[in-house]
């Protein structure tokens, strides 16, 4: 016996379902942003004028500057009675988080203080001055 007639429906015909491309999430726009904006304040230091090597020192000067005031305003808003659910929390956190959680996994309390946040401002003023030794 063999399939009848209304056997081969409209999902049968169909191949396989098309696979949808995924949005990147928020922590990925604030990192664009913030490369971005080190970028044009970079521009806006040299005079618009490109030079390779001036315009990475100064994009990880600024890049790095930039983490650095957002590691010190996180710090100081967790005094702060104000909820994770805050848009500029959480805008924070997603600029600070991939900095600040491997050092907390390398770094323990020192009793109820969390001291990454000034080992990683110090790393953070550390590395323009690295990059700065490397390049010509």
């Amino acid at each position: 016996m063999g399939r009848p007639w209304w056997y081969d429906s409209y999902w049968e015909k169909q191949g396989a379902p098309r696979r949808r491309l995924k949005a990147p999430k928020r922590r990925f726009w604030v990192w664009l942003s913030l490369v971005v904006f080190a970028l044009l304040l970079t521009a806006a230091s040299t005079g618009f004028k490109f030079a390779l090597f001036p315009w990475i020192r100064g994009t990880v000067f600024y890049l790095c500057r930039l983490l650095s005031v957002g590691i010190f305003l996180r710090a100081m808003i967790s005094w702060l009675p104000i909820g994770g659910y805050n848009k500029f929390v959480m805008v924070l956190d997603d600029a600070t988080e991939p900095i600040l959680w491997p050092l907390r996994r390398a770094i323990p309390l020192i009793g109820r203080f969390d001291v990454t946040p000034l080992v990683a401002i110090l790393v953070l003023y550390l590395i323009p001055v690295l990059v700065d030794r490397v390049l010509p």
